[in-house]
């Protein structure tokens, strides 16, 4: 009885443990970070995977904004969020991660902002 408790025990382990390795694989090879655009303290990424069009022809991408020490290039720290964007007027809107294009109210222009600018005609061009 107790050698097949053990048995039962050693097997549910297992299982956990390919299960969970197995999901943190795949949940790693789902993001494909490309660098967008870059300034000299900051580089933006975008997971192509992530890209959508909706209906009204408006883009959604998992973003991934990091900033960075010009000195040595180290990565000082990273926000990752969703980023909508109005490819034909050039607008976008920055929504927490689990948000939707339909929650966008106000769109921003990137007016002075280089790096959004150069984010959006490169995204664009998925």
């Amino acid at each position: 009885m107790v050698n097949q408790i053990k048995k039962i025990l050693n097997f549910c382990f297992l299982s956990f443990l390919i299960f969970f390795s197995t999901f943190s694989k795949l949940s790693a090879e789902n993001i494909d970070w490309i660098e967008v655009a870059k300034t000299d303290n900051e580089i933006q990424f975008i997971d192509t995977n992530s890209i959508k069009y909706n209906n009204s022809g408006f883009l959604s991408v998992i973003t991934k904004l990091s900033e960075i020490n010009p000195e040595n290039h180290e990565t000082l720290n990273s926000n990752i969020f969703l980023m909508a964007v109005d490819c034909e007027n050039r607008l976008f809107n920055r929504l927490p991660l689990n948000g939707e294009l339909k929650q966008v109210e106000n769109w921003e222009s990137p007016t002075n902002d280089r790096l959004t600018k150069k984010t959006i005609l490169n995204t664009c061009s998925y």
